[in-house]
């Protein structure tokens, strides 16, 4: 038989036989113990003894070795295997050559088939170069894969789209698996990076277009813009992203203050109106004591607000109990005018009953010293005459009464006057 014939037709001896052949040898040495222990010498013995294992080593040694051909061929056939799956994938043409050479070596300890220890140890080769195309495979797939994920983000350019998909391209036929690896990484890494100063930027021109943005954080921010569009490298990119993102932040929370300070002004602004009928309402006579308390009370609320909302809050309050409060005090100052319009009413009635009685003495006065006409002449009453202020002087009688002014004697004499000479109109 070839030796190729013999190792595509061995098969190991069965331990079913192994055990029968041991029985037999048993068996062998119980029935001629006697017989050899009796009738042989001792040179002879020995002799026997030595054919006695030679015959029983004979079949144990071909047993062990026929298993660990055995093993070693199912681990070669295993090995082979694996390595035929694994190198389906993304692995180095380095690789795929070094896995050529092996295989070929495999072929020639296949055609063999009978030294144990050269094929485990051409197994072991081919698991090896298994394992190392099953890292690049995945590592590479890996690669892919985050590749894929930043061709579609929203923030990419056109030119790194392009030179993702040329390694995508690459990653089926590149040469040193460490090499392309490295250079992978860092156009990744580099395309995370632009990415990233992409999407900020974004989010800062966002930002300067809020009118409430304080010009310092402005300033700040297109400063750090320039920085960041002027640099090249990934982790320089990545720094500055980091710092601008915060700056942003920053900028959103003065954006934030500045509106609701104005928020607050407005809500104080529109405030003052109740504050201010609160405060008239505080000095009027005819509210009471109980609504200027509490007025007082919910005016302090509103000017110690410290949020357009507490604000807005406290001014509501206010201005619902204005509504009551301007009502109470509305209808004690019409209580007040009314009874005030009585009195004045009362008080004119009696003031002019006081003046119809003066009228009325007056009158009766009047009618005692009231001059009399007669022949031409117009004589004064008793204790009358009548006065000439040009001249300083007072007649009795007189023709044309409308020259004079009718007064007292005494009236007459306080003014210095003093009896005139008697004339044609006028005389004593």
């Amino acid at each position: 038989m070839s030796e190729n014939n013999h190792g595509k037709n061995f098969n190991p001896i069965s331990s079913t036989k192994f055990k029968r052949y041991r029985k037999k040898f048993n068996d062998f040495v119980k029935s001629s113990s006697k017989n050899f222990r009796e009738n042989t010498t001792k040179t002879k013995k020995v002799l026997f003894i030595g054919a006695a294992v030679l015959s029983l080593s004979i079949p144990v040694g071909y047993y062990t070795h026929a298993n660990a051909l055995n093993e070693a061929r199912n681990h070669l056939v295993q090995a082979e295997k694996s390595l035929n799956q694994n190198k389906q994938g993304y692995v180095s043409k380095e690789t795929t050559e070094a896995i050529s050479r092996e295989t070929a070596d495999t072929a020639k300890i296949k055609e063999l088939w009978l030294h144990p220890q050269k094929i485990e140890q051409e197994a072991q080769a081919l698991e090896a170069l298994a394992k190392k195309a099953d890292t690049e495979s995945q590592s590479i797939e890996k690669l892919l894969q985050q590749a894929q994920t930043l061709s579609t983000n929203k923030n990419i350019s056109p030119t790194d789209k392009k030179l993702l998909a040329d390694y995508q391209k690459q990653a089926s036929s590149y040469l040193v698996f460490s090499d392309f690896k490295t250079k992978f990484e860092e156009e990744i890494h580099l395309v995370e990076a632009h990415n990233s100063r992409t999407e900020t930027l974004n989010l800062v021109e966002e930002t300067f277009k809020d009118t409430n943005l304080p010009k310092e954080n402005r300033a700040e921010l297109e400063q750090l813009v320039k920085s960041i569009k002027a640099a090249k490298n990934a982790d320089e990119i990545k720094g500055l992203v980091s710092e601008l993102t915060e700056k942003v932040n920053i900028a959103k929370l003065r954006i934030q203050e500045v509106k609701e300070a104005r928020a607050l002004k407005n809500a104080k602004d529109k405030a003052k109106e109740n504050i201010s009928a609160a405060e008239k309402l505080q000095a009027s006579v005819y509210t009471e004591q109980a609504d200027k308390d509490e007025l007082q009370k919910l005016v302090t609320a509103v000017n110690q607000a410290t949020t357009a909302k507490a604000v807005e809050k406290a001014n509501s309050d206010l201005a619902s109990y204005l509504t009551g409060a301007k009502q109470r005090e509305r209808a004690a100052a019409e209580l007040a005018a009314q009874k005030a319009e009585a009195k004045r009413q009362a008080e004119e009635k009696a003031e002019q009953e006081a003046a119809r009685k003066a009228q009325n003495e007056i009158n009766s006065a009047n009618s005692d010293s009231a001059p009399v006409s007669s022949g031409g002449w117009t004589t004064a009453a008793p204790g009358m005459v009548f006065y000439r202020g040009n001249s300083n002087k007072y007649y009795r009688m007189v023709k044309n009464p409308g020259n004079y002014t009718y007064i007292t004697l005494g009236e007459a004499q306080a003014l210095g006057a003093t009896p005139g000479h008697g004339n044609g109109s006028a005389k004593n």
